[in-house]
């Protein structure tokens, strides 16, 4: 399933569109794979810092990436689980 924009806002829920900059944290447990936190605009990136206690940090800009990088980083993802999954699978029979 295709989707007009790339993610929604961490904070407000409001739709980042693909090619278009929003706001990271700079701190590294904001940007893990699995927090993965994107913020439309340095107001919702300011409200998430009270929330997650960080002494220092700040917004960093960047780039949404186009429907088919998107795309493409979804299968690698997906390729990459199902390996996992078969490694996993083999180790259990052993």
């Amino acid at each position: 399933m295709e989707s007009a924009f790339w993610r929604r806002c961490s904070t407000c829920k409001k739709e980042i569109p693909f090619r278009a900059a929003y706001w990271i944290c700079n701190v590294s447990t904001c940007n893990r794979p699995r927090t993965g936190f994107a913020f439309c605009s340095v107001n919702c990136w300011d409200a998430h810092v009270p929330m997650l206690r960080h002494r220092e940090s700040w917004a960093e800009e960047a780039r949404s990436p186009t429907p088919e990088e998107w795309a493409r980083r979804q299968r690698e993802a997906t390729a990459t689980k199902r390996r996992g999954a078969v490694r996993e699978r083999g180790r259990a029979g052993s």
